[in-house]
């Protein structure tokens, strides 16, 4: 009698396939968001690299001009350094969610007086996680736009009027405060603030501004990139990420919508003190 050996072809269960599919999704679960926070802090380690790179290319320019700190100006400054094709702001460019040449050309970032201290590398004036750009903006080919830093607004000078009250070392639009010209003006280097991350909504040009008579709304908005921190480098030359506290973090989503420039409101305690913590590094009073 002939006996046929055939392998035994017994496939899965369903129940086993559920099994191994519901172990996977336990794994994921799991793993998912010890990878998000790996992320976020490479992404916060690239950011405090660049602006360290910057930081040595801001000492390095007050350096060679007596100690005198980097042009730091407003929008309407910025836009005639870019119409005059004089460049003589440390980034001259104008961020909105448009396709103007002053948001798209990167020759206004690498023509900054201070790109020859930072090999004018583009890449150091944006932190990686921010990836926001417009519908428009993404239709001719832009995955983020070029800068998200922006500078502390009573660093430098804020225009090219040598008798305006900023010459005079008072801030243009807070005179109970001081504006520093020089290196040697910041009486605590390490504890003054030089650039930092600004929310995508808020930033314009590269001159942040807050005012100590702020009563509930920021004027210039601190960005959230790092899981609700934002990347700050100080005049000394150091860099850190500082955790915001407080509600006001979850409660302005990014509108890609040119024009909007809106402040964001803090209300209750914590969001108060997130102000006062960013403003006890902004300046001193005269």
């Amino acid at each position: 009698m002939n006996i046929s050996l055939r392998p035994n072809r017994r496939g899965f269960t369903l129940i086993e396939l559920l099994v191994v599919i519901a172990i996977i999704a336990i794994l994921a679960g799991l793993l998912l968001p010890a990878l998000a926070k790996a992320k976020v802090k490479a992404q916060a380690a690239i950011c405090m690299g660049n602006t360290k790179q910057l930081m040595l290319g801001w000492l390095a320019y007050a350096g060679d001009n007596q100690e005198r700190l980097v042009n730091n100006f407003g929008v309407g400054e910025t836009e005639a350094e870019i119409s005059g094709r004089t460049f003589q702001n440390w980034v001259n460019n104008v961020m909105d969610w448009s396709v103007a040449d002053f948001v798209t050309n990167l020759a206004y970032v690498r023509n900054g007086i201070l790109a020859p201290y930072t090999d004018a590398a583009v890449g150091i004036y944006r932190c990686p996680a921010d990836h926001f750009a417009s519908p428009a903006q993404r239709s001719i080919g832009m995955s983020a736009r070029p800068r998200s830093l922006s500078m502390n607004a009573y660093l430098g000078p804020f225009n090219r009027n040598k008798t305006d009250t900023w010459a005079q070392g008072i801030n243009t639009f807070d005179s109970s405060y001081r504006q520093f010209l020089r290196t040697g003006d910041i009486p605590i280097p390490t504890q003054t603030f030089v650039t930092l991350d600004e929310h995508p909504n808020s930033i314009n040009d590269g001159y942040y501004l807050n005012t100590s008579g702020n009563t509930g709304n920021w004027g210039d908005t601190p960005a959230t990139y790092h899981d609700g921190a934002c990347g700050f480098s100080y005049a000394d030359g150091h860099s850190d990420v500082h955790k915001w506290r407080g509600a006001w973090v979850r409660t302005k989503a990014v509108n890609t919508i040119p024009g909007d420039v809106s402040g964001v409101s803090f209300t209750e305690p914590l969001g108060r003190a997130d102000f006062q913590w960013i403003w006890q590094r902004t300046s001193v009073k005269r």
